[in-house]
């Protein structure tokens, strides 16, 4: 992809990418150069993932409430089981 400095030297990180990366217009970028290249990487949080006895498990936070999630799989199940 190709984009271009604008005059207040600012550029334009195209809707695929930013979608891709889930850069939204408050997320922190760091900027650093190797060599020759610019590179831009949104700031990441702490990694959500852990390995714990040979398996990767979810240690993140929850962005919903993990009961009611619980709740409306059992009343789906429920009603799945009586034919509802």
């Amino acid at each position: 992809m190709t984009t271009t400095l604008d005059k207040y030297g600012r550029i334009l990180i195209p809707k695929r990418l930013r979608e891709l990366l889930g850069i939204t217009p408050q997320t922190q970028l760091v900027i650093t150069e190797e060599g020759n290249k610019i590179i831009i990487e949104p700031v990441s949080e702490e990694n959500p993932y852990e390995e714990k006895d040979g398996m990767i498990v979810f240690v993140g936070e929850l962005e919903v409430e993990y009961e009611s999630l619980v709740e409306q799989e059992r009343k789906r199940r429920d009603e799945q089981m009586l034919g509802l």
